[in-house]
Protein backbone atom coordinates (compact mmCIF):
# COMPACT_ATOMS: atom_id res chain seq x y z
CA UNK A 1 0.00 0.00 0.00
CA UNK A 2 1.36 3.20 -0.81
CA UNK A 3 1.43 6.57 1.72
CA UNK A 4 1.67 10.35 1.30
CA UNK A 5 4.20 11.81 3.62
CA UNK A 6 5.84 15.28 3.81
CA UNK A 7 9.33 15.13 2.86
CA UNK A 8 11.97 15.29 5.24
CA UNK A 9 15.76 16.61 4.55
CA UNK A 10 16.36 12.98 4.18
CA UNK A 11 13.98 10.79 2.09
CA UNK A 12 15.14 6.92 2.13
CA UNK A 13 15.21 5.95 -1.53
CA UNK A 14 13.97 2.31 -1.16
CA UNK A 15 10.47 1.94 -2.11
CA UNK A 16 9.94 6.18 -3.49
CA UNK A 17 8.36 5.82 -6.58
CA UNK A 18 7.55 9.37 -6.84
CA UNK A 19 8.93 12.78 -5.29
CA UNK A 20 6.65 15.60 -6.18
CA UNK A 21 7.86 18.21 -8.17
CA UNK A 22 5.40 21.48 -7.65
CA UNK A 23 8.45 23.73 -7.91
CA UNK A 24 8.77 22.90 -11.90
CA UNK A 25 5.64 23.01 -12.38
CA UNK A 26 5.02 25.42 -15.97
CA UNK A 27 3.43 29.37 -15.67
CA UNK A 28 -0.21 29.20 -15.54
CA UNK A 29 -0.44 26.67 -12.73
CA UNK A 30 -1.98 27.08 -8.92
CA UNK A 31 -0.14 24.85 -6.42
CA UNK A 32 -1.58 24.45 -2.80
CA UNK A 33 1.71 26.11 -0.54
CA UNK A 34 2.53 22.74 0.87
CA UNK A 35 2.76 20.64 -2.23
CA UNK A 36 5.83 20.80 -2.53
CA UNK A 37 6.29 18.66 0.52
CA UNK A 38 4.35 15.70 -0.67
CA UNK A 39 5.68 12.30 -1.47
CA UNK A 40 4.71 9.24 -1.96
CA UNK A 41 6.20 6.63 -0.53
CA UNK A 42 5.42 2.52 -1.50
CA UNK A 43 5.32 -0.45 0.92
CA UNK A 44 4.82 -2.62 -1.83
CA UNK A 45 8.26 -3.11 -2.96
CA UNK A 46 8.96 -3.97 -6.81
CA UNK A 47 5.53 -2.61 -7.62
CA UNK A 48 5.26 1.14 -9.94
CA UNK A 49 1.10 0.69 -10.33
CA UNK A 50 -0.55 3.36 -8.15
CA UNK A 51 -4.37 3.17 -7.10
CA UNK A 52 -6.12 6.72 -7.58
CA UNK A 53 -9.46 7.76 -7.58
CA UNK A 54 -11.45 9.78 -9.72
CA UNK A 55 -14.49 11.99 -9.68
CA UNK A 56 -16.74 13.12 -12.97
CA UNK A 57 -16.11 16.71 -13.82
CA UNK A 58 -18.47 18.56 -13.88
CA UNK A 59 -19.20 21.92 -16.36
CA UNK A 60 -20.15 24.73 -14.52
CA UNK A 61 -21.16 27.19 -17.50
CA UNK A 62 -21.78 26.18 -20.76
CA UNK A 63 -23.60 23.31 -22.40
CA UNK A 64 -21.63 19.86 -22.17
CA UNK A 65 -23.21 18.28 -25.01
CA UNK A 66 -21.35 20.92 -27.17
CA UNK A 67 -18.35 17.38 -26.53
CA UNK A 68 -18.10 14.39 -27.34
CA UNK A 69 -16.04 13.80 -24.53
CA UNK A 70 -15.62 14.52 -20.77
CA UNK A 71 -12.13 15.66 -20.00
CA UNK A 72 -12.28 13.84 -16.82
CA UNK A 73 -12.65 11.24 -19.44
CA UNK A 74 -9.80 11.77 -21.26
CA UNK A 75 -7.37 11.91 -18.30
CA UNK A 76 -8.57 8.93 -16.51
CA UNK A 77 -8.20 7.07 -20.12
CA UNK A 78 -4.65 8.57 -20.07
CA UNK A 79 -3.71 7.56 -16.72
CA UNK A 80 -5.03 3.79 -17.54
CA UNK A 81 -3.32 3.88 -20.63
CA UNK A 82 -0.20 4.34 -19.60
CA UNK A 83 -0.13 1.06 -17.07
CA UNK A 84 1.05 3.19 -14.60
CA UNK A 85 -2.34 3.75 -12.47
CA UNK A 86 -5.25 1.61 -11.54
CA UNK A 87 -8.09 4.27 -11.19
CA UNK A 88 -11.58 3.45 -9.28
CA UNK A 89 -14.39 6.09 -10.56
CA UNK A 90 -17.15 7.72 -8.62
CA UNK A 91 -19.84 10.18 -9.64
CA UNK A 92 -19.11 12.98 -6.88
CA UNK A 93 -16.61 12.91 -3.91
CA UNK A 94 -18.82 11.08 -0.71
CA UNK A 95 -17.64 9.26 2.53
CA UNK A 96 -18.97 6.10 0.75
CA UNK A 97 -16.91 7.24 -1.94
CA UNK A 98 -13.60 7.93 -0.29
CA UNK A 99 -14.37 4.83 1.51
CA UNK A 100 -14.37 2.93 -2.04
CA UNK A 101 -11.34 5.24 -3.09
CA UNK A 102 -9.39 3.87 0.37
CA UNK A 103 -10.42 0.21 -0.34
CA UNK A 104 -8.52 0.23 -3.53
CA UNK A 105 -5.58 1.60 -2.35
CA UNK A 106 -5.93 4.76 -3.45
CA UNK A 107 -4.58 7.41 -1.03
CA UNK A 108 -5.33 10.42 -3.63
CA UNK A 109 -8.36 11.05 -6.02
CA UNK A 110 -8.51 13.39 -9.00
CA UNK A 111 -11.34 16.09 -9.40
CA UNK A 112 -11.95 18.54 -11.82
CA UNK A 113 -14.65 21.11 -13.33
CA UNK A 114 -14.42 23.19 -16.49
CA UNK A 115 -16.60 26.29 -18.37
CA UNK A 116 -17.53 26.61 -22.12
CA UNK A 117 -18.21 30.03 -23.45
CA UNK A 118 -18.44 30.64 -26.91
CA UNK A 119 -15.61 29.15 -28.71
CA UNK A 120 -13.42 29.16 -25.22
CA UNK A 121 -12.86 26.95 -22.89
CA UNK A 122 -11.63 26.74 -19.12
CA UNK A 123 -10.57 23.99 -17.31
CA UNK A 124 -9.39 23.39 -13.39
CA UNK A 125 -7.76 20.12 -12.50
CA UNK A 126 -6.56 18.53 -9.27
CA UNK A 127 -5.06 15.84 -7.68
CA UNK A 128 -5.91 15.53 -3.82
CA UNK A 129 -5.16 14.12 -0.83
CA UNK A 130 -7.82 11.57 0.79
CA UNK A 131 -7.50 11.93 4.08
CA UNK A 132 -5.73 15.32 4.67
CA UNK A 133 -7.36 17.40 1.71
CA UNK A 134 -4.81 18.48 0.66
CA UNK A 135 -4.20 19.51 -3.04
CA UNK A 136 -0.83 18.12 -4.25
CA UNK A 137 -1.59 19.15 -7.71
CA UNK A 138 -3.64 22.14 -9.54
CA UNK A 139 -3.65 22.98 -12.78
CA UNK A 140 -5.77 25.40 -14.90
CA UNK A 141 -6.03 25.92 -18.32
CA UNK A 142 -8.00 27.66 -21.42
CA UNK A 143 -8.20 28.59 -24.54
CA UNK A 144 -9.85 28.11 -27.87
CA UNK A 145 -12.93 25.00 -27.63
CA UNK A 146 -10.40 22.49 -29.74
CA UNK A 147 -7.65 22.64 -27.29
CA UNK A 148 -9.41 21.34 -24.57
CA UNK A 149 -8.27 17.33 -25.47
CA UNK A 150 -5.05 18.62 -25.11
CA UNK A 151 -5.11 20.32 -22.18
CA UNK A 152 -6.83 17.29 -20.51
CA UNK A 153 -3.70 15.71 -22.01
CA UNK A 154 -1.34 18.04 -20.28
CA UNK A 155 -2.81 17.20 -16.84
CA UNK A 156 -2.65 13.75 -17.24
CA UNK A 157 1.71 13.94 -18.36
CA UNK A 158 1.80 16.68 -15.42
CA UNK A 159 0.38 14.09 -13.04
CA UNK A 160 2.80 11.58 -14.35
CA UNK A 161 6.10 13.88 -13.75
CA UNK A 162 4.50 14.92 -10.24
CA UNK A 163 3.79 11.23 -8.84
CA UNK A 164 6.59 8.83 -10.59
CA UNK A 165 9.28 11.87 -11.76
CA UNK A 166 9.41 10.88 -15.73
CA UNK A 167 7.54 12.46 -18.74
CA UNK A 168 4.45 11.24 -19.74
CA UNK A 169 3.38 10.39 -23.24
CA UNK A 170 -0.11 11.92 -23.42
CA UNK A 171 0.74 14.53 -25.88
CA UNK A 172 2.81 12.71 -28.39
CA UNK A 173 1.53 11.85 -31.83
CA UNK A 174 1.77 8.88 -33.99
CA UNK A 175 2.18 9.03 -37.84
CA UNK A 176 1.33 6.26 -40.24
CA UNK A 177 0.03 5.56 -44.06
CA UNK A 178 -3.49 5.35 -44.76
CA UNK A 179 -4.24 3.59 -48.20
CA UNK A 180 -7.36 4.48 -49.57
CA UNK A 181 -8.81 5.86 -53.56
CA UNK A 182 -5.05 3.81 -55.00
CA UNK A 183 -2.86 6.26 -53.02
CA UNK A 184 -0.91 6.50 -49.86
CA UNK A 185 -1.34 9.23 -47.60
CA UNK A 186 0.47 10.22 -44.73
CA UNK A 187 -1.97 10.86 -41.69
CA UNK A 188 -1.33 11.57 -37.70
CA UNK A 189 -3.49 11.36 -34.67
CA UNK A 190 -3.06 11.71 -31.27
CA UNK A 191 -1.09 8.47 -29.19
CA UNK A 192 -4.43 7.16 -28.58
CA UNK A 193 -6.09 7.11 -31.93
CA UNK A 194 -8.64 10.42 -31.65
CA UNK A 195 -7.83 13.56 -34.07
CA UNK A 196 -6.87 11.91 -36.63
CA UNK A 197 -5.52 14.32 -39.78
CA UNK A 198 -4.14 13.67 -42.83
CA UNK A 199 -0.74 15.25 -43.31
CA UNK A 200 -0.26 14.79 -47.40
CA UNK A 201 -2.78 14.97 -49.28
CA UNK A 202 -1.18 14.83 -52.70
CA UNK A 203 -2.96 11.40 -54.75
CA UNK A 204 0.58 9.97 -54.54
CA UNK A 205 2.34 7.19 -52.99
CA UNK A 206 3.79 7.85 -49.55
CA UNK A 207 5.53 6.01 -47.10
CA UNK A 208 7.96 5.77 -44.14
CA UNK A 209 7.11 8.29 -42.60
CA UNK A 210 9.71 9.70 -39.28
CA UNK A 211 9.22 12.70 -37.17
CA UNK A 212 11.39 15.05 -38.17
CA UNK A 213 12.87 16.72 -34.97
CA UNK A 214 9.66 18.10 -33.28
CA UNK A 215 6.39 16.41 -33.04
CA UNK A 216 4.62 18.24 -35.87
CA UNK A 217 6.83 17.90 -38.59
CA UNK A 218 7.23 14.94 -40.31
CA UNK A 219 9.78 13.36 -42.91
CA UNK A 220 8.33 10.69 -45.63
CA UNK A 221 9.48 8.87 -49.13
CA UNK A 222 6.96 10.29 -51.83
CA UNK A 223 6.46 8.75 -55.57
CA UNK A 224 4.96 12.04 -56.31
CA UNK A 225 7.67 13.13 -58.83
CA UNK A 226 8.58 10.15 -60.29
CA UNK A 227 11.22 8.36 -58.51
CA UNK A 228 11.11 8.01 -54.28
CA UNK A 229 12.26 11.10 -52.90
CA UNK A 230 12.10 12.59 -48.95
CA UNK A 231 9.82 15.14 -47.91
CA UNK A 232 8.54 17.55 -45.14
CA UNK A 233 5.32 18.33 -44.14
CA UNK A 234 3.34 20.13 -41.15
CA UNK A 235 1.18 17.42 -39.52
CA UNK A 236 -1.52 20.53 -39.17
CA UNK A 237 -0.59 21.96 -42.70
CA UNK A 238 -0.18 19.19 -45.26
CA UNK A 239 2.33 20.82 -47.65
CA UNK A 240 5.48 19.40 -49.68
CA UNK A 241 8.83 20.51 -49.40
CA UNK A 242 11.54 18.70 -50.77
CA UNK A 243 14.64 17.93 -48.66
CA UNK A 244 17.25 17.36 -51.14
CA UNK A 245 18.03 15.86 -54.81
CA UNK A 246 19.26 12.28 -55.18
CA UNK A 247 19.55 10.61 -58.60
CA UNK A 248 18.30 7.17 -57.20
CA UNK A 249 15.47 6.15 -54.80
CA UNK A 250 15.05 7.43 -51.32
CA UNK A 251 13.01 5.59 -48.26
CA UNK A 252 13.38 4.08 -44.92
CA UNK A 253 14.70 7.57 -43.25
CA UNK A 254 15.70 7.85 -39.28
CA UNK A 255 16.05 10.78 -37.69
CA UNK A 256 19.12 11.02 -34.94
CA UNK A 257 18.26 13.60 -32.40
CA UNK A 258 21.34 13.51 -30.81
CA UNK A 259 23.42 14.49 -33.74
CA UNK A 260 20.75 15.91 -36.10
CA UNK A 261 21.67 13.28 -39.02
CA UNK A 262 19.65 11.23 -41.19
CA UNK A 263 20.44 7.50 -41.93
CA UNK A 264 18.46 5.72 -44.99
CA UNK A 265 18.36 3.78 -48.32
CA UNK A 266 19.06 4.73 -51.13
CA UNK A 267 19.99 3.15 -55.02
CA UNK A 268 22.08 6.58 -55.90
CA UNK A 269 24.77 4.57 -56.35
CA UNK A 270 22.67 1.26 -58.04
CA UNK A 271 22.29 -1.17 -55.41
CA UNK A 272 19.94 -0.10 -52.48
CA UNK A 273 22.79 0.83 -49.85
CA UNK A 274 22.76 2.69 -46.50
CA UNK A 275 23.33 6.58 -46.17
CA UNK A 276 24.06 9.21 -43.39
CA UNK A 277 24.21 12.83 -44.11
CA UNK A 278 22.91 15.94 -41.53
CA UNK A 279 19.16 16.74 -42.05
CA UNK A 280 20.00 20.60 -42.95
CA UNK A 281 22.31 19.81 -45.40
CA UNK A 282 25.88 18.34 -46.56
CA UNK A 283 26.79 15.72 -48.38
CA UNK A 284 25.74 11.93 -48.18
CA UNK A 285 28.27 9.59 -46.87
CA UNK A 286 27.83 5.96 -47.93
CA UNK A 287 28.51 3.48 -45.19
CA UNK A 288 27.89 -0.07 -46.84
CA UNK A 289 29.34 -1.92 -49.46
CA UNK A 290 28.66 -5.75 -49.50
CA UNK A 291 26.97 -5.51 -52.93
CA UNK A 292 23.38 -7.00 -51.27
CA UNK A 293 20.65 -5.11 -50.75
CA UNK A 294 20.67 -2.99 -47.38
CA UNK A 295 17.53 -1.18 -45.98
CA UNK A 296 15.31 0.07 -42.98
CA UNK A 297 18.32 1.34 -40.86
CA UNK A 298 17.61 2.49 -37.32
CA UNK A 299 19.89 4.67 -35.04
CA UNK A 300 20.50 3.56 -31.53
CA UNK A 301 19.63 6.70 -29.05
CA UNK A 302 23.16 7.10 -28.18
CA UNK A 303 23.88 7.94 -32.34
CA UNK A 304 26.81 5.59 -31.74
CA UNK A 305 25.33 2.77 -33.76
CA UNK A 306 22.38 1.80 -36.86
CA UNK A 307 20.55 -1.51 -36.50
CA UNK A 308 19.47 -2.34 -40.84
CA UNK A 309 18.22 -5.13 -42.66
CA UNK A 310 20.90 -6.50 -45.17
CA UNK A 311 19.89 -9.64 -47.32
CA UNK A 312 24.23 -10.68 -47.25
CA UNK A 313 23.69 -14.10 -45.56
CA UNK A 314 21.11 -15.07 -48.13
CA UNK A 315 18.29 -13.66 -46.63
CA UNK A 316 16.70 -9.92 -45.16
CA UNK A 317 19.01 -10.46 -42.02
CA UNK A 318 19.32 -7.71 -39.00
CA UNK A 319 23.03 -5.96 -38.38
CA UNK A 320 24.64 -4.01 -36.88
CA UNK A 321 27.29 -1.51 -37.66
CA UNK A 322 28.59 2.02 -35.82
CA UNK A 323 27.83 5.18 -37.29
CA UNK A 324 30.86 5.39 -39.66
CA UNK A 325 30.04 1.83 -41.21
CA UNK A 326 32.73 0.06 -39.47
CA UNK A 327 32.41 -2.86 -37.32
CA UNK A 328 29.84 -4.47 -38.58
CA UNK A 329 28.27 -7.42 -37.17
CA UNK A 330 25.00 -9.41 -37.56
CA UNK A 331 22.39 -9.45 -35.01
CA UNK A 332 19.95 -12.27 -36.03
CA UNK A 333 20.39 -15.83 -37.29
CA UNK A 334 17.15 -18.13 -36.55
CA UNK A 335 14.93 -16.14 -39.25
CA UNK A 336 13.98 -16.74 -42.94
CA UNK A 337 13.36 -13.02 -42.82
CA UNK A 338 13.55 -10.09 -40.64
CA UNK A 339 12.39 -6.54 -41.37
CA UNK A 340 11.68 -3.37 -39.81
CA UNK A 341 13.81 -2.67 -36.94
CA UNK A 342 13.63 0.07 -34.63
CA UNK A 343 16.32 0.76 -31.76
CA UNK A 344 14.50 1.18 -28.27
CA UNK A 345 15.01 4.50 -26.54
CA UNK A 346 16.62 3.03 -23.93
CA UNK A 347 18.92 1.59 -26.03
CA UNK A 348 17.99 -2.21 -24.68
CA UNK A 349 16.08 -3.44 -26.92
CA UNK A 350 15.58 -3.85 -30.52
CA UNK A 351 12.08 -4.50 -31.92
CA UNK A 352 11.47 -6.34 -35.44
CA UNK A 353 9.36 -8.01 -37.53
CA UNK A 354 10.29 -11.71 -38.62
CA UNK A 355 8.46 -14.72 -40.52
CA UNK A 356 8.77 -17.83 -37.79
CA UNK A 357 7.62 -21.11 -37.37
CA UNK A 358 4.23 -20.28 -38.26
CA UNK A 359 5.31 -18.69 -41.48
CA UNK A 360 3.39 -14.87 -40.28
CA UNK A 361 4.76 -11.81 -39.60
CA UNK A 362 4.87 -11.22 -36.03
CA UNK A 363 6.82 -8.79 -33.88
CA UNK A 364 9.91 -9.52 -31.50
CA UNK A 365 12.32 -7.73 -29.64
CA UNK A 366 16.15 -8.50 -29.26
CA UNK A 367 19.34 -7.01 -27.10
CA UNK A 368 21.45 -5.80 -29.06
CA UNK A 369 23.88 -8.65 -28.38
CA UNK A 370 21.95 -10.73 -29.71
CA UNK A 371 20.72 -12.16 -26.82
CA UNK A 372 17.06 -12.51 -25.61
CA UNK A 373 14.88 -12.85 -28.12
CA UNK A 374 11.05 -12.87 -27.59
CA UNK A 375 8.18 -13.15 -29.51
CA UNK A 376 5.71 -10.32 -29.11
CA UNK A 377 2.18 -10.67 -31.07
CA UNK A 378 0.00 -13.66 -32.78
CA UNK A 379 -2.53 -13.71 -35.15
CA UNK A 380 -2.30 -12.12 -38.62
CA UNK A 381 0.39 -9.89 -40.24
CA UNK A 382 2.25 -7.82 -37.85
CA UNK A 383 4.97 -5.48 -39.01
CA UNK A 384 6.47 -1.73 -38.05
CA UNK A 385 6.83 -1.71 -34.88
CA UNK A 386 7.61 2.05 -33.48
CA UNK A 387 8.55 2.73 -29.88
CA UNK A 388 6.82 5.06 -27.45
CA UNK A 389 9.61 8.17 -26.38
CA UNK A 390 9.36 6.50 -22.90
CA UNK A 391 10.36 2.69 -23.94
CA UNK A 392 7.28 1.51 -22.32
CA UNK A 393 5.08 0.58 -25.32
CA UNK A 394 5.22 -0.34 -29.16
CA UNK A 395 2.88 1.18 -31.91
CA UNK A 396 2.45 -1.78 -35.10
CA UNK A 397 0.15 -2.41 -38.01
CA UNK A 398 -1.91 -5.79 -37.62
CA UNK A 399 -4.57 -8.06 -39.81
CA UNK A 400 -5.44 -9.94 -36.88
CA UNK A 401 -9.02 -8.35 -37.32
CA UNK A 402 -8.74 -8.09 -41.09
CA UNK A 403 -7.68 -5.07 -42.53
CA UNK A 404 -4.42 -3.77 -41.55
CA UNK A 405 -4.48 -1.81 -38.65
CA UNK A 406 -2.57 0.49 -35.78
CA UNK A 407 -2.08 -1.27 -32.54
CA UNK A 408 -0.96 -0.71 -29.30
CA UNK A 409 0.93 -2.32 -26.90
CA UNK A 410 3.00 -2.92 -23.72
CA UNK A 411 6.81 -3.01 -24.83
CA UNK A 412 6.39 -6.89 -23.74
CA UNK A 413 3.41 -7.97 -25.63
CA UNK A 414 0.59 -6.88 -23.34
CA UNK A 415 -2.22 -5.10 -23.52
CA UNK A 416 -2.64 -4.81 -27.45
CA UNK A 417 -5.19 -1.74 -28.18
CA UNK A 418 -6.24 -1.29 -31.23
CA UNK A 419 -6.48 3.08 -32.08
CA UNK A 420 -7.31 2.82 -35.82
CA UNK A 421 -10.47 1.62 -36.94
CA UNK A 422 -10.79 2.88 -41.59
CA UNK A 423 -8.70 0.21 -42.58
CA UNK A 424 -5.56 0.73 -44.67
CA UNK A 425 -3.30 1.64 -41.72
CA UNK A 426 0.33 0.72 -41.55
CA UNK A 427 3.93 2.36 -40.79
CA UNK A 428 3.20 3.41 -37.73
CA UNK A 429 5.89 6.66 -36.08
CA UNK A 430 5.79 7.44 -32.87
CA UNK A 431 6.89 11.04 -32.05
CA UNK A 432 9.12 12.40 -29.33
CA UNK A 433 7.66 14.38 -26.33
Amino acid sequence: MSSFTKASKSVPRAGILAVAAAMLLGAGSVTSPSAEDVVITSQQQGTDILALGQTEFTCVRGNPRLLQYNPGEVIGSDLDFSGRFRIRKAPVFTPVAKALFLQDGALAYVRGEYALEGERFALTAELVDLNSGEIILRKKYSGPREGLRKAAHQFSDEMVFQLLGEKGIAQTAIAYVNRRAGAKEIWAMDYDGFNPRAATRNGSINMNPVFFGAKDKLLFSSYLRGLPQFYLSDIDAPSMTALFPSRGMNSAPSFNRMDKELAYASTADGNSEIYRRGASGGKAERLTFSGSIETSPSWSPNGYEIVFVSDRSGSPNLYIMDRDGSNTRRLTYDFSYCGSPAWSPKGDKIAFAAIDDGNNLNIYTIAPDGSGAVRLTSGGSNESPAWSPDGRFLAFSSTRLGAPEIFVMRADGGEARRITYTGGNSNPAWSDY
